[in-house]
């Protein structure tokens, strides 16, 4: 009898391997066709299938839901960014006002209407009106965006609408940013206001451009208290605009823990 394994054998061979590997607990995944399968009875790529099955589910959601807003202005892939980042905070527990998602579009010309209030139970928008950006972020279009003190930049991302308060700017409401690129919100004193530059009568004697803030949402001075009456204390603002940077890092637009289960929705 020889002492050493005959290569021969390929069976026994086969036979040895998976007993070294059940006591040494090595992965026993192996496959059949070109699916992974578990020895023990599970399939790895279940959870992955779930997943991708939710996230057409989720396209499909918000595509659907984009055309109930009927009104192509405001662009899709800033309404999908913005309910995602709703739906997140929704699910942390962070919004005590949740009927209306808020989106500011800074991609759009400042005399556009570019602040929408939906309401994200029927889908519709609610309103829009006129808005500002910051001194530094541009002239007619924004383009620089800053979380830094004294940019006088406006700064983009997801805020949460906190207290209003009667200062320099009448009647105001504070926001806290919740990101990276606005997480200084509050200690700038970037809040939403009226001012009489962000009126359809500035635009007409400043050749159709919007006056410009020192990094606030400002509103038409008439009727943002009516804007700030709806959305405060505890709702989802987001402000949308072209940056890569902010695209590759916000956790709120690509945190898509939530599709495992879209019963949520």
């Amino acid at each position: 009898m020889q002492n050493k394994i005959d290569a021969k054998h390929p069976i026994l061979l086969v036979v040895l391997a998976l007993l070294l590997m059940s006591f040494t607990g090595l992965n026993t995944t192996h496959f059949y066709g070109n699916t992974p399968v578990d020895l023990k009875g599970k399939d790895p790529l279940k959870k992955s299938t779930e997943v991708s099955s939710s996230r057409a589910l989720w396209k499909q959601y918000t595509y659907s839901n984009y055309q109930c807003l009927n009104d192509s202005t405001l662009p899709f892939e800033a309404f999908q960014q913005g309910l995602k980042g709703f739906y997140n905070l929704k699910e942390e527990g962070e919004l005590t006002n949740d009927s209306i998602l808020t989106i500011i579009d800074f991609t759009q010309h400042s005399s556009h209407q570019r602040m929408y209030l939906i309401n994200v139970s029927t889908f519709r928008v609610i309103d829009k009106t006129l808005c500002a950006h910051g001194k530094n972020t541009g002239g007619a279009f924004a383009k620089n965006f800053s979380n830094r003190s004294g940019s006088l930049q406006s700064s983009l991302g997801f805020y949460i609408t906190a207290e209003t308060y009667s200062g320099k700017f009448d009647y105001a409401l504070r926001l806290d940013g919740v990101e990276f690129s606005n997480s200084l919100a509050r200690p700038r004193g970037i809040v939403m206001h009226g001012a009489s530059y962000a009126t359809p009568q500035f635009l007409k004697r400043n050749n159709n451009v919007l006056g410009r803030s020192f990094g606030c949402p400002a509103l038409p001075e008439n009727v943002a208290k009516k804007y700030i009456d709806q959305i405060k204390e505890g709702s989802c603002l987001f402000i949308y605009g072209n940056s890569a940077t902010y695209e590759r890092r916000a956790e709120l637009i690509h945190d898509n823990s939530h599709l495992e289960d879209f019963d949520l929705f």
